[in-house]
């Protein structure tokens, strides 16, 4: 089970909480229906005790946007962060803004210095977001397989302070 967080954060349109057992079951059914493997990824993140996982909710409707989960690295000072909307929500803003608010989180209230993004080169939505977060590019990462290339970014805690107003 993942890491709790009890605290539900807000910004001008989202409510950010915790996932519980009703959202991860809403998400993998909605996110099997048109991504296989990202429903697979959620249900790799609610099973391990080293993730965070948040749910992204709409504020006026509470309809459930999609997810971000923070992985903590081995080292236990860096975190790897992932989302995924459902597709009918994405290209509005929803992730930079769900990012912001949970990067401000991480870097105030955990003992984390720095998180991580890597994004998939031809996932241009997924690098925007990282940048528009307030992410810098890094270079890019290749993955085990050696055929995969994917781009590597991160965001410090010094940085997301002088940089980012959330």
């Amino acid at each position: 089970m993942p890491t709790n967080i009890s605290e539900e954060l807000e910004t001008k349109r989202l409510r950010i909480r915790q996932l519980i057992q009703g959202d991860f079951d809403f998400l993998v059914r909605d996110l099997n229906g048109d991504m296989v493997n990202n429903g697979f990824q959620l249900i790799r993140f609610f099973e391990n005790s080293d993730t965070v996982l948040f749910t992204l909710l709409l504020r006026e409707s509470n309809q459930i946007l999609g997810f971000v989960a923070l992985q903590i690295l081995e080292n236990k000072e860096q975190m790897e962060c992932y989302y995924e909307l459902l597709p009918r929500y994405t290209g509005n803003g929803y992730a930079i803004e769900a990012m912001k608010k949970i990067f401000g989180y991480v870097f105030g209230n955990l003992q984390f210095g720095k998180i991580i993004a890597r994004v998939d080169q031809g996932n241009s939505r997924g690098w925007k977001v990282a940048e528009r977060s307030g992410m810098k590019y890094m270079g890019d990462y290749v993955q085990n397989d050696a055929t995969t290339k994917l781009m590597y970014f991160s965001i410090n805690k010094n940085d997301f302070f002088n940089q980012i107003q959330y």
